[in-house]
């Protein structure tokens, strides 16, 4: 049973037309509300730990707790003017944060997030492909980044979009073929070894285990994906402003920096699931969603760590890292995969 098949039997007495379309709306709705609210939940974890590792207190004014201050920010960037650059390539730069948005949206539309309870499986969207489908729909936000830098006219949005794309190319490659790994360890156990729900079944070891050096690959890879420090290159703002998003303001700029933290949230969730078993764990029939959730939780204190412990790596060194260290040792594990599934039938 899934949260469609919920929805549907609710919506019956309808008729199967209106009571399928009721049911994919509320499902979506549900997606965009789910997601929104656990953007905004990352950024007020993210500002409430960076403030007990600095021995402060941060947001405790709106709200107990703080709890309504990202509420509060928010509706204060809805009512800022954003401020055009004159120069700009007008289309472009408009559809440059909607895009990151979108593709980040669509992206947590194809996790699979286990059931729980009575409305069974979360999954929105489960095909055969989710796999290739999902790392598809997140190649929609660094073109959105690419137009953001171009489009604005500026140097050092310009040089901050140069630098996105030196990132994406030298640590997505070594990312795909962990992934590879992943695939070909699954197809000895599973007919459908490119959905992601079919590789979390298989996981009755974790392949984190099995693959240690694929998950370390694949953890620095996504962090670099997801720009914080010490990879965020393409933000750098003690060199570039703000890299892509300098000539953004208001609810645009928002939209940046939201997909910011949603890009640590979700790849919290693939790792969780690639490498650590998923929504696997006791009565995961009735609280995968919860396994999942704590899993990828943890993933983001441990990104949130990283973020503010580790400096700044310099441009050439940072493309250096990806194409001379973890390529290498992404195809090594890829020889160590082969050689295990040929030899025990994992």
């Amino acid at each position: 049973m899934s949260l469609y098949s919920t929805l549907l039997g609710f919506f019956s007495f309808l008729g199967y037309p209106l009571s399928n379309a009721a049911a994919y709306l509320f499902e979506s709705i549900f997606l965009l509300l789910a997601a929104s609210l656990s953007l905004v939940f990352m950024i007020y974890l993210f500002r409430k730990y960076m403030a007990r590792v600095q021995l402060r207190i941060g947001p405790n004014r709106v709200g107990k707790f703080g709890l309504l201050q990202l509420i509060a920010d928010v509706f204060k960037l809805v009512q800022k003017e954003s401020l055009f650059p004159k120069n700009r390539d007008d289309l472009p730069y408009r559809i440059a944060p909607v895009m990151v948005i979108i593709g980040l949206m669509l992206a947590f539309a194809v996790i699979p997030y286990g059931s729980f309870f009575y409305f069974g499986s979360l999954t929105v969207s489960d095909t055969g492909v989710s796999v290739i489908l999902l790392f598809a729909i997140l190649s929609i936000m660094p073109i959105g980044e690419v137009l953001a830098g171009i489009s604005s006219r500026n140097k050092y949005a310009l040089l901050g979009a140069l630098r996105a794309v030196a990132k994406d190319i030298s640590f997505e490659i070594p990312m795909m073929i962990s992934v590879l790994a992943i695939i070909m360890m699954a197809s000895a156990r599973t007919s459908a070894p490119l959905s992601i729900d079919s590789i979390v079944v298989t996981e009755v070891l974790p392949y984190g285990i099995l693959q240690p050096i694929g998950i370390s690959v694949f953890l620095v890879a996504m962090i670099a994906r997801a720009s914080y420090s010490p990879f965020d290159m393409g933000e750098s703002d003690s060199e570039l402003i703000t890299g892509f998003s300098t000539e953004y303001s208001g609810m645009r700029f928002g939209m940046f920096y939201a997909g910011l933290f949603g890009s640590i949230l979700l790849g919290s969730f693939v790792v969780s699931l690639f490498y650590l078993g998923g929504f696997n764990g006791p009565f995961s029939g009735d609280l995968g969603a919860v396994w999942l959730g704590i899993k990828a939780l943890i993933l983001v204190i441990i990104s949130f760590t990283v973020w503010l412990s580790m400096p700044r790596i310099r441009i050439d060194k940072f493309v250096n890292f990806g194409w001379k260290y973890l390529l290498p040792l992404a195809m090594i594990n890829l020889v160590i995969s082969g050689a295990l599934t040929l030899m025990t039938g994992w």
